[in-house]
C-alpha cells in the first residue's frame, strides 16, 4: 500500500469511526453507505490539510437533508460553517445541491460560480441510486446495475469564502436560476426532439416548396443528422408571420414554448422593418433553414453563444408564413468530425471547392479543400457560399508569402462583426493579440471585450478568430485600413529599423547596412530608441 493510498484510508476510516461513535444504530448503516458513495470518487489531493472531524461534519450534513429529501425542489444551501453553529468548520463557503440526477448539472455549476469569479476549491459529484418510500424517506441504496427510476445526486462544494449576507445569497440565487434552466432544458429534451422530427416530416411530405428537390433533400438530410445527437436542443417555439401595412411580423405562439424558451415569455411581435437589411432579406427568402448565433451565451452545458436552427414554413406562392425555431448547441461532432460527415456543410464545401476551378487531382485543389476544412465550423455554416468562396480564394493566395491579412464577415442580423486574422506565426505573441483586440474595439465600435480564438497548425501563419459584438454593424468598413494598422502592430523594432535605411539609402545599400546592424543593437538600446534615431548612430558609425 501506497503511503497515499493509506493515508486516504486512515483518513476515512478515522470518519466512519467518528459515525460509528457519534451516530444511533438505526440510522448507521445508511450512513455508513451514503458515505462510501459520497467519497467514492474523491481524489487524494481534495484529502489533503482536511481533517476527520470536518468531514464527518460535512457528510453528517448532507445526510440530514438527503435522508428524507422531497425531489420535488432543489435542495440548495450555501453557508459558512462554524463550530458552534454546525459542530464544523471550513475555511472555505460551502455549496450543498441535492436535486434529481440531470445531465450537464456539474458543468453548468461550474460555469455559475466562473460567471460570478468564484473559485471552487473542491467539488464532489455522487449520483445515487435509491429507493424511497411515499414520505420521501430514504428505503434502500441500489448498486449501479440494479435498476431504479429515482437516481438523485449530491454535489458538495468549496468556493472562495463569502463573507457577506448579499454575496451569500447572489451565489444562492445564481445557482438556483442555473438548476431551473438545465431542468428545463433535460425536461423538454424529448419533446423538442419529437417536435423537430415532427417537422422533418412535414418538410419531406411538403409537395410544393420554393426550392428544387436537390435543396429540399440536402435540409432533410441535415435535420436528420441534427436528430442523431449532433445537436443539444435547449429551446423551442413556433413564430407565425404575417404581412402588415407594407411591413412583416413574427409573432410568438408562447403556448409552442419548450425548454429554455419557457423562460423567455412575450407576447410582443417582432416587425422586420426593426432588422437590419440583411437580416429582412435572409428572413423572407425562399431558402428553408435560417442557421446563425443568439446573442446570449448558453448558461447550460458549455459557455457558447447558443447556435440558432430555424425552419420557415411557406405558403402555396413561395411566401414566409412561419418559423419553428429551434436553440442549442452542436455537439463535439459538428466540430471534430470530416466536413464530409455533415449534410448541407458538405454539399457547401464541395460547391466551394468547384468555384475555385481547380482540378481535382492537382496540390492547388488539395491546398484549397484543406483550407476549407481546418475553417472554423461555425463560420463555414454561417457564412453566405459567395462570401465564403472569396474569403478561402484570399486565404489561398497568401500561401506561404509571411504576410498579414484581415478577413471580415458581418453577421446577418448586425450584432457582431467576425474577423479572422492572419499573421506570421513567428510574430504571433500574447501581446499582439491583446494589441489586436483593442484595435478591433475601438475600429468596429465593440459594446465589449473581443472575444479570441488562436489556431495553429503546419503552416507559418497563426490565425485568430477575433468576435467583435455591436449594437449594430451595418457601419461601412475600410478593412484595408484596418488591416494596415494590425500589420503596423506586427512591426517589429528591426522592421521599422529596415523601412527607415530604405528611405534613407535606397534599398541596394540598406540591404548592406541590413547585415551589419539588423540585429546589432541591444534590448536596452531598442527599448528606449527609435528606429529612426539610431539611424544617426549607424552613420557615425560608417564614418569611423
Amino acid at each position: 500500500m501506497t503511503a497515499n493510498s493509506q493515508r486516504y484510508s486512515v483518513l476515512l476510516e478515522n470518519v466512519f469511526s467518528l459515525i460509528d461513535k457519534k451516530v444511533d444504530a438505526k440510522s448507521r448503516e445508511h450512513i455508513h453507505t451514503f458515505g462510501r458513495h459520497f467519497f467514492k470518487n474523491i481524489s487524494l489531493d481534495d484529502l489533503e490539510n482536511r481533517n476527520d472531524s470536518d468531514l464527518y461534519g460535512a457528510t453528517l450534513s448532507l445526510w440530514n437533508t438527503f435522508s428524507n429529501f422531497d425531489a420535488s425542489s432543489p435542495h440548495v444551501r450555501v453557508f459558512n460553517p462554524e463550530i458552534e453553529k454546525h459542530g464544523w468548520k471550513s475555511s472555505h463557503t460551502i455549496v450543498e445541491l441535492i436535486l434529481r440526477d440531470v445531465p450537464f448539472l456539474v458543468d453548468s455549476v461550474r460555469m455559475a460560480l466562473n460567471r460570478l469569479g468564484i473559485t471552487a476549491h473542491m467539488l464532489i459529484h455522487s449520483p445515487m441510486n435509491i429507493e424511497r418510500d411515499d414520505n420521501n424517506k430514504l428505503v434502500s441504496f441500489l448498486d449501479a446495475n440494479q435498476t431504479s427510476n429515482l437516481r438523485q445526486t449530491v454535489v458538495f462544494i468549496e468556493v472562495d469564502r463569502q463573507t457577506s449576507k448579499a454575496d451569500l445569497e447572489q451565489l444562492t440565487s445564481e445557482l438556483h436560476s442555473t438548476i431551473d434552466e438545465v431542468s428545463l432544458a433535460v425536461a423538454d429534451w424529448q419533446p423538442m426532439l419529437d417536435k423537430l422530427k415532427a417537422i422533418t416530416g412535414q418538410v419531406s411530405k411538403a409537395k410544393k416548396l420554393p426550392v428544387d428537390k436537390s435543396h429540399k433533400d440536402t435540409v432533410l438530410r441535415f435535420l436528420d443528422w441534427l436528430s442523431d445527437h449532433n445537436f443539444t436542443l435547449m429551446g423551442y417555439r413556433y413564430y407565425s408571420v404575417s404581412a402588415i401595412e407594407g411591413d412583416h411580423q413574427w409573432t410568438p405562439d408562447n403556448d409552442s414554448s419548450l425548454g429554455l424558451m419557457k423562460n423567455s415569455i412575450s407576447d410582443k411581435p417582432r416587425l422586420l422593418s426593426n432588422l437590419p437589411a440583411t437580416a429582412r432579406e435572409e428572413a423572407l427568402s425562399q431558402r428553408l433553414l435560417l442557421l446563425t448565433k443568439t446573442n446570449s451565451r448558453s448558461r447550460v452545458h458549455r459557455p457558447a453563444y447558443m447556435d440558432y436552427v430555424g425552419i420557415k414554413e411557406f405558403n402555396s406562392n413561395g411566401q414566409v408564413t412561419g418559423e419553428h425555431r429551434f436553440l442549442g448547441l452542436y455537439s463535439a461532432s459538428f466540430y471534430n468530425s470530416s466536413t464530409k460527415d455533415i449534410p448541407l456543410l458538405s454539399d457547401k464545401i464541395r460547391r466551394i471547392c468547384e468555384l475555385s476551378q481547380f482540378d481535382p487531382d492537382t496540390h492547388a485543389f488539395k491546398a484549397f479543400n484543406n483550407i476549407v476544412e481546418t475553417y472554423p465550423r461555425d463560420e463555414l455554416l454561417q457564412t453566405p457560399e459567395e462570401d465564403m468562396a472569396e474569403i478561402i480564394r484570399g486565404i489561398f493566395q497568401m500561401q506561404e508569402r509571411g504576410i498579414t491579412r484581415l478577413f471580415v464577415r458581418k453577421d446577418t442580423f448586425g450584432r457582431f462583426f467576425s474577423c479572422m486574422v492572419y499573421v506570421p506565426r513567428e510574430r504571433y505573441n500574447t501581446q499582439l493579440r491583446k494589441e489586436t483586440q483593442a484595435l478591433l474595439k475601438r475600429s468596429l465600435n465593440a459594446s465589449g471585450e473581443v472575444e479570441f480564438t488562436t489556431f495553429f497548425s503546419e503552416s507559418v501563419y497563426a490565425r485568430t478568430h477575433y468576435i467583435a459584438r455591436v449594437e449594430d454593424n451595418n457601419a461601412e468598413l475600410d478593412v484595408k485600413d484596418i488591416e494596415q494598422n494590425i500589420i503596423e502592430l506586427t512591426k517589429t523594432w528591426n522592421d521599422r529599423l529596415s523601412s527607415a535605411l530604405s528611405s534613407a539609402y535606397g534599398e541596394a545599400k540598406a540591404k548592406m547596412l541590413e547585415r551589419n546592424y539588423l540585429n546589432a543593437f541591444s534590448p536596452s538600446y531598442t527599448e528606449q530608441n527609435l528606429p529612426s534615431a539610431a539611424l544617426v548612430d549607424i552613420e557615425k558609425l560608417e564614418q569611423l
